[in-house]
């Protein structure tokens, strides 16, 4: 199971809030354990939902259509109770129907058709009548209610929902119920960031003097796409060489690997809904007198990061750290980015919606990057940033891979 469901009942009771509805793929999968391809290729708006309440007595549910019964069979949701919804004598329906009458040769379609007669007799109309429904069941109709999708809030309360109190926005709710992982969560993290690694490992052993960024994005790509990974973005790294090291620049044939370079690797992904974040950085040919100090105060600073991290600290501190960290090797501050972030289902995770700016208090469990940036106007950026896990006394990297600067040949 994904979902730290003892932490969202406690997030819902400190809130004030009897239920929240879950109605984003990225939650439902979080909440639902159920990742079908209809739900994350957003083929509607809305296609499932979750309902949790803050009484664990009140049995989670699962809102699901009448064409993704299938998937949820041959991989159940850890919520029992499942509401269906579609219609039935919809194209799906009249199918499903009449394949179960004439074969039920194999295991899933046993269990397919057990599954759709126990479920058929109370199948809504379409999302929001099993919406609804569920609600209604559970005796939530004036109930305090929550979402993460305030256009479902919207329609709950215009069908009468929530009471005389507005239905509240569970969007960073969530988020901070999310920034403390699982079990299941850290391990399927760090397997996520060992392929990272080896991709970026790829990425230094390909690298040379005249190679074209694409070329050099390319080799990444490959790599993930072999571990059943996928790239963010257009590219999967958000910097490249010369300017590209500093601004976030489209992706190009023309710019390639020159001597003197600075090359920023900041390699991102995902790896079963889960994201990947790494960065190292290179220079093209023999690194100067110059960018070994830049590098040698990111690398010092980073390191002084993670020496400092245990719950209760301060992203802030950290922030501040850095700083005066990279001012001590003689260099600017003013040219020094600084982030300490969540990483999970979303690239940046944020248990409140001014964290980026103020940052945040760590928590036990938390998985999170600090990223460190010199950008230097004239000899491009240098950046370092590793995924590490918030232990009780101190911080886990998920997948160690050297610092040592890289030179491509």
């Amino acid at each position: 199971m994904l979902l730290n469901v003892e932490r969202a009942r406690e997030h819902l009771r400190r809130e004030g809030l009897d239920a929240v509805v879950l109605s984003t793929p990225l939650n439902v999968v979080y909440a639902g354990d159920f990742a079908s391809e209809f739900l994350l290729g957003r083929f509607e708006d809305n296609t499932a939902a979750v309902v949790l309440a803050a009484d664990p007595k009140v049995p989670a549910a699962l809102v699901v259509a009448e064409f993704d019964l299938p998937f949820l069979v041959e991989r159940p949701s850890w919520i029992e109770d499942v509401q269906l919804y579609g219609n039935p004598w919809s194209s799906v329906g009249t199918f499903m129907g009449e394949t179960l009458e004439r074969n039920l040769s194999n295991e899933l379609r046993r269990n397919l058709a057990a599954r759709r007669r126990a479920l058929r007799p109370r199948q809504a109309e379409d999302f929001f009548a099993g919406l609804a429904a569920t609600l209604r069941a559970r005796g939530l109709e004036r109930a305090r209610l929550s979402v993460d999708d305030l256009r479902v809030g919207a329609r709950l309360q215009a069908m009468g929902f929530g009471g005389s109190a507005c239905i509240a926005d569970a969007l960073q709710l969530m988020r901070r119920v999310r920034m403390v992982k699982t079990p299941a969560e850290r391990a399927l993290m760090t397997r996520g960031a060992e392929i990272n690694v080896a991709a970026l490992d790829a990425v230094i052993a390909a690298g040379r003097t005249g190679m074209a960024e694409d070329d050099l994005t390319a080799v990444y790509r490959m790599s993930l796409t072999r571990h059943n990974a996928r790239w963010l973005g257009e590219r999967g790294m958000m910097f490249g060489a010369g300017d590209a090291s500093s601004f976030s620049l489209p992706a190009s044939r023309e710019r390639t690997l020159a001597p003197g370079d600075a090359v920023v690797l900041d390699c991102l992904g995902t790896y079963q809904g889960y994201h990947i974040d790494l960065a190292r950085t290179s220079v093209v040919g023999a690194p100067t007198k110059e960018q070994t100090l830049r590098y040698k105060a990111v690398i010092t600073a980073l390191e002084a990061v993670e020496a400092a991290i245990k719950p209760g600290v301060h992203t802030q501190d950290l922030r501040k750290l850095t700083r005066d960290t990279v001012v001590g090797f003689g260099l600017r501050a003013e040219l020094v980015s600084v982030t300490t972030h969540g990483l999970g289902l979303e690239v940046f995770e944020f248990p409140y919606e001014d964290s980026l700016r103020n940052g945040f208090a760590l928590e036990q469990g938390m998985i999170v990057n600090t990223e460190v940036f010199y950008r230097d106007p004239d000899l491009g950026s240098f950046h370092l940033e590793d995924s590490v896990a918030v232990e009780a006394q101190g911080c886990a990297l998920l997948a160690p891979m050297k610092r040592d600067m890289i030179a491509f040949a």
